[in-house]
């Protein structure tokens, strides 16, 4: 009366599959909707694997099974249940929270240790309760296995400890940089139970365990953090401490990576036997002792460049028998006027120009060096000269957005930028910046209002290639052309021979 039909067996094991593809089917879609809500990841791999075992052993018939096998396979799917359950719940009473801001995110290891410890003590319970063995009397019991445990996992503890002190504090985090008394310093990669890993200037990974993390001193820098940079150039005494710490300070706030709050500061250091230190100082958001060797790299190559322009020099203990003349540029060899002549006469702007026009301009122009990476004109800045280059190449940068720059066009040998501001005293359209060490003639305003003084039609010839240069820019028409041409003509007569009659005066 009391069994169980033939007819009713698939049957309870169809109502148990049934209900476990509904139970894993909910899960799945709990875990794609915590990941469209950019939720902690649920723990899915161990509740459908409880669930898939759990309808297997209710459809499989188990009756001819001795009574203490059927006990061991119950207290298996009892601690598979356990099991999946345990991650659950702390992903939705602790990770979820977390997230939602109620407070703050545990720590991993905070929720590995939990998860741990809940499993220890269900495993406890259920096999004490079915099998009826105390297994925390077994261990207890044997005075020497604990103490041979205590002693082999001293060590290993400290380490745990030390981690979850640093997990739950939040000292440092993945990302930031430390630095250890010990001379230990990088990056920090991951940090586990144990160990916490650096990747250092050389790329290698550096292991520290846990305890010695916390038992020393340390320097941290977050990886949110504007990170200062520091060191000390020596410069002539010729060359007057104002001069030079607006020329340092000019220079390092050009540099792409060096951050504009904190602002950079340049100061006399001290008074050496054969220079003034200068003491620089920059913040930029790049961790690392390899990316602050970088920027001081840079910031020292393009200080040398500019130094050169200046006349100026690093200046060296060494005692000369000899009349001191300042250095001028030692980089490239210099081209001759002859060379700068012939490279003017192939662009557009000066072709057609004489000879002697031609050296008339050179000679009232001024050659300059930059070094990869310099900045040689900002966008919005005024200014009175064009550039030609003479070597290298220069890329032009377009600021399409206040935190956005995008570059435009690359010039090369022969190409001129600038003249717009020359010619018609408009602020730089844009930023022109060196991609390797260039050579430029600077040709500045009063050099072409001596040029026109003794030649007055090439202020007409000038107009109209700035023009069509303004009209190809603009789409204009050919009378729309004309207009603006007469227009430029007029602007460039008043600037350009009031600039040569401001120079007479």
């Amino acid at each position: 009366m009391g069994g169980v039909s033939a007819s009713q067996v698939p049957m309870s094991a169809l109502q148990n599959w049934a209900i476990a593809v509904l139970v894993a089917g909910g899960f799945v879609l709990l875990a794609r909707l915590a990941r469209r809500l950019q939720l902690p990841r649920m723990p899915l791999g161990l509740p459908l694997a409880a669930v898939l075992i759990w309808a297997l052993l209710r459809s499989l018939p188990l009756g001819w099974l001795s009574v203490d096998v059927r006990l061991w396979v119950s207290m298996i799917d009892d601690l598979l249940m356990a099991y999946a359950a345990i991650p659950l719940l702390l992903w939705l009473a602790l990770e979820i929270p977390g997230r939602l801001g109620w407070w703050r995110p545990p720590p991993a290891l905070l929720v590995q240790l939990l998860s741990l410890g809940f499993a220890g003590l269900a495993t406890v319970l259920i096999v004490q309760q079915l099998a009826d063995l105390n297994l925390l009397g077994l261990v207890t019991t044997s005075a020497v296995a604990t103490a041979m445990l205590g002693l082999a996992a001293q060590e290993a503890l400290k380490d745990l400890l030390a981690g979850l002190e640093l997990q739950l504090s939040e000292e440092f985090r993945v990302g930031d940089w430390i630095g250890m008394d010990t001379g230990a310093k990088g990056i920090v990669v991951s940090m586990t139970w144990r160990d916490t890993c650096l990747r250092d200037l050389d790329g290698n990974l550096v292991v520290l365990p846990n305890s010695m993390v916390t038992s020393h001193v340390m320097t941290r820098f977050g990886s949110e953090e504007a990170v200062s940079n520091r060191f000390s150039v020596g410069l002539d005494y010729a060359y007057a401490p104002a001069r030079a710490r607006a020329l340092l300070l000019r220079l390092v706030r050009l540099h792409p990576r060096v951050l504009e709050q904190p602002a950079p500061e340049v100061r006399v250091l001290e008074f050496q036997e054969s220079s003034i230190a200068y003491e620089v100082q920059v913040w930029s958001r790049e961790l690392g002792e390899k990316a602050a060797r970088t920027l001081r790299s840079e910031l020292l190559e393009q200080i040398w460049y500019a130094l050169a322009r200046e006349g100026q020099a690093i200046p060296y203990a060494v005692r000369e028998l000899r009349p001191w003349r300042p250095p001028r540029d030692r980089g490239a060899e210099l081209p001759s006027p002859e060379e700068c002549s012939t490279s003017l006469q192939a662009s557009n702007l000066f072709a057609g120009l004489a000879p002697l026009e031609l050296r008339q301009l050179v000679s009232d122009s001024r050659l300059m060096t930059f070094g990869p990476g310099e900045l040689i004109v900002q966008e919005g800045a005024d200014g009175e000269s064009l550039y030609h280059l003479l070597r290298g190449k220069v890329s032009v940068l377009k600021q399409v957005a206040p935190d956005r720059i995008v570059p435009v066009a690359d010039l090369g040998v022969g190409q001129v930028f600038g003249e717009m501001t020359l010619f018609l005293n408009t602020p730089r359209s844009a930023s022109v910046r060196a991609s390797e060490e260039c050579l430029l003639l600077r040709v500045d305003r009063h050099a072409i209002s001596g040029l026109l003084q003794s030649n007055p039609d090439l202020l007409e010839r000038f107009a109209r290639l700035v023009g069509a240069r303004q009209a190809e820019l603009e789409n204009l028409s050919r009378e729309a052309r004309q207009e603006r041409t007469n227009d430029l003509l007029n602007t460039m007569k008043r600037l350009l021979f009031g600039a040569f009659s401001g120079l007479s005066g």
